[in-house]
């Protein structure tokens, strides 16, 4: 019997369930403890789980991917889901603690791990996982992680010394995520996006890769979809886009935030033997471009877990984002929408999608807390240019709400300094007050804002449906 894995248990169990007493979501804390009295806790308990585990990571996207996953998976095996997005080691203690008894038998036979960029060498090595997939790779909290060149030389190391027995889904679509196929001996399954131009305004691309990764030649792109990502060769080496054997194709991105797309899973990739490739569209509610990458991903992950190809149509119709990622409220008969943004490339994802409205009313907020990354200078390297004429009321809040107004300045953005909060809550309940039924009030928050921004907008709900009962 294993006294220490039993007493970190308890443990992490007690600690649960003081946090939870207190108003807690207890996703951290108790994993944290637990790590601290048997280190190898996570490591022990992975192994009780019966089919293993997926290692789901990358700059934009996880929390999105891994519960779409999620969503795919639960059909056909019992998951442990770091679902509320604790996403270090601590977290995939704190979910294993809660699905274990006092022995360790684990109440799950797959593991599904949304996993921070940072910390993908260390749970590689506690979770021995059967599938990892990588999304991409930009610039992110530089005061955290460093340059992106950091992180990829992390993984690559991490890979190179994986079992075979694992299968690596890529992003064929960010050179820096295909390239990794290199450091990699077993099989690779790529993703990615095969349209050549898509519906959506055009925006200045701030790209993390400009050189071929092998022999540092200018890479050449015959088609430039977002940031460094898109049809990609190397002049000079053999370095080029892999083929994606899951991709889309004829996306179409409606006014109203929704989607259609074409996907395509090629025939060697099916469950069972077939002539060709299966081919689904889909109209589903989530806006952009690095939702399809998402949903591109999930579906891998459900196709090589050999997971009816019915249910991803059925779950992906049905699915909403994860907390705030994109979210539509009604504050009485006033709409909300939100989307968060946390880095350059994502904010331009949605800066496009906001750019095919008119008459914008936008309120931005802007946080340096730890979560969000202390170094705000990504908001230059942002193109709010685009929306200069589509703004037809702008504000700021947020604890660096002035570093944001003087960024919309050079942006030609209109704002008055009536327009720029430092409360967050005071800088909510003045645009909605000044919001008419007829527009949608559009608020683009950083990681700690959009907490502050969920619970202004709770209570204004509340208040507002106790006004009509």
């Amino acid at each position: 019997m294993d006294h220490r894995l039993i007493l970190a248990i308890l443990t992490g169990k007690l600690i649960a369930f003081l946090v939870k007493l207190a108003g807690g979501g207890a996703t951290a804390a108790p994993g944290l403890i637990a790590l601290k009295i048997d280190p190898n806790l996570v490591k022990k308990l992975s192994k009780k789980i019966k089919y293993g585990a997926i290692i789901i990571s990358g700059t934009n996207g996880k929390t999105t991917t891994a519960r779409l996953a999620s969503d795919f998976l639960s059909s056909k095996f019992k998951t442990a889901h770091n679902r509320q997005g604790s996403n270090l080691l601590r977290g995939i203690a704190s979910t294993l603690i809660s699905l274990s008894s006092v022995t360790g038998k684990i109440r799950a036979n797959l593991g599904l791990w949304e996993v921070d960029e940072a910390t993908v060498p260390e749970a590689i090595k506690n979770t021995h996982p059967k599938i990892i997939c990588l999304l991409n790779l930009f610039r992110d909290q530089l005061d955290r992680y460093g340059e992106v060149d950091t992180i990829r030389t992390k993984w690559q190391k991490a890979l190179s010394e994986l079992s075979k027995d694992t299968v690596l889904i890529l992003n064929a679509d960010d050179p820096g995520i295909s390239i990794l196929a290199n450091f990699f001996a077993g099989k690779v399954v790529f993703f990615g996006v095969n349209d050549q131009k898509l519906d959506l305004p055009e925006i200045t691309h701030v790209a993390d890769i400009k050189h071929c990764l092998n022999c540092e030649s200018g890479l050449k792109y015959t088609t430039l979809l977002s940031a460094h990502m898109g049809h990609y060769r190397c002049p000079n080496c053999n370095f080029k886009r892999p083929n994606p054997l899951i991709r889309a194709k004829n996306l179409k991105f409606k006014s109203d935030f929704s989607t259609e797309a074409d996907f395509t899973i090629h025939s060697s990739l099916f469950s069972i033997p077939r002539k060709y490739a299966l081919v689904f569209t889909l109209h589903y509610n989530l806006p952009g471009l690095y939702n399809v990458y998402n949903l591109l991903a999930a579906v891998t992950i459900g196709n090589i877990s050999k997971i009816d190809h019915a249910i991803f149509k059925e779950k992906i119709e049905k699915f909403s984002a994860a907390f705030g990622r994109f979210q539509k409220i009604k504050v009485g008969k006033k709409e909300i929408v939100i989307f968060l943004i946390k880095n350059p490339t994502g904010a331009n994802e949605v800066i496009r999608i906001i750019a095919q409205k008119d008459k914008v009313h936008l309120l931005t907020i802007l946080n340096d807390n730890i979560a969000d990354g202390k170094d705000v200078s990504w908001i230059w390297d942002t193109n709010w240019e685009v929306l200069a004429k589509k703004i037809k009321k702008a504000s700021v809040s947020g604890t660096r709400s002035w570093d944001l107004a003087t960024r919309f300045k050079y942006a030609e953005i209109e704002l008055s300094k009536n327009n720029v909060y430092k409360n967050i809550s005071y800088s909510i309940q003045k645009s909605i007050e000044n919001l008419d039924n007829k527009n949608t009030l559009l608020i683009l928050p950083t990681y700690t804002a959009l907490l502050e921004v969920q619970k202004t907008l709770a209570k204004m709900e509340a208040s507002t449906k106790w006004h009509e009962d």
